[in-house]
């Protein structure tokens, strides 16, 4: 009897287990079908092959002032187009995916690996608040679901979601559960250190029914990351990512 009372409960326990971590799985593809949803259709997520935005974000000491990126996600290609410290033109054209680049200063290529490297950094901090939840709704990112939290009466789905760079610090994206809004995106550190707080606005269909936010603020600072033109694009001239 005893070995039989403790079968039954090791069955049980099992049971509970599979059914725990199944529903942790319909949480997670609740929570992203709901940003997804927040996005826009699946259909405007899949033909917005380009994308093109200019940024402008107090991260960036050496180059500073609004610049342009234009990017290919199938090919990885990326433009760059901004000005120097002395206000000359600088184009940089180079593959996220690799080392590969150009960069040309009024027009005229120069050899500047300080520069290529310098655009590259910029290109994967910019990017990454208009990539990050296209990258999730696309399953091409694979973010940890985190216990929802009510926020002045509204409840808000919680994805963890690693940094594009490996490096241990993390992001917190609260995404309203009615509307698939990001409202809320925190920062972290690899100790676990929140670094920003920001709060999401001027939420814009940028072209084919994609819906992103397109301005953060930090509650903690007053620090703006804006993106002041944000379009999704199904067309590009070739020419775009081998000519200034």
């Amino acid at each position: 009897m005893f070995y039989k009372r403790k079968y039954l409960f090791l069955c049980t326990c099992l049971a509970f287990n599979l059914l725990f971590f199944a529903a942790k799985g319909q949480d997670i593809n609740t929570i992203v079908n709901k940003l997804s949803e927040g996005l826009g259709n699946k259909q405007s997520l899949a033909e917005a092959r380009f994308l093109m935005f200019s940024c402008i974000s107090e991260a960036h000491e050496q180059i500073k002032g609004e610049h342009l990126f234009l990017y290919d996600w199938k090919s990885k290609n990326c433009r760059f187009d901004g000005n120097t410290g002395d206000g000359k033109s600088l184009t940089v054209l180079f593959n996220a995916a690799n080392q590969s680049g150009e960069v040309f200063i009024d027009q005229e290529k120069t050899r500047s690996p300080e520069i290529l490297k310098l655009v590259r950094e910029m290109f994967s901090l910019d990017s990454y608040f208009l990539f990050t939840p296209i990258l999730i709704a696309n399953r091409s990112v694979h973010p940890v679901a985190q216990d929802s939290e009510i926020i002045d009466s509204r409840r808000y789905y919680v994805l963890r979601v690693n940094s594009m760079a490996n490096n241990g610090n993390y992001s917190e994206l609260f995404i309203d559960s009615q509307s698939g809004n990001i409202s809320y995106w925190k920062t972290f550190d690899k100790s676990t250190n929140k670094t920003y707080e920001f709060i999401t606005s001027k939420i814009k269909d940028v072209g084919g029914g994609l819906t992103l936010a397109t301005r953060f603020t930090d509650k903690k600072n007053g620090k703006i990351i804006e993106y002041p033109v944000v379009s999704a694009l199904l067309n590009i001239e070739p020419e775009k990512f081998k000519t200034p």
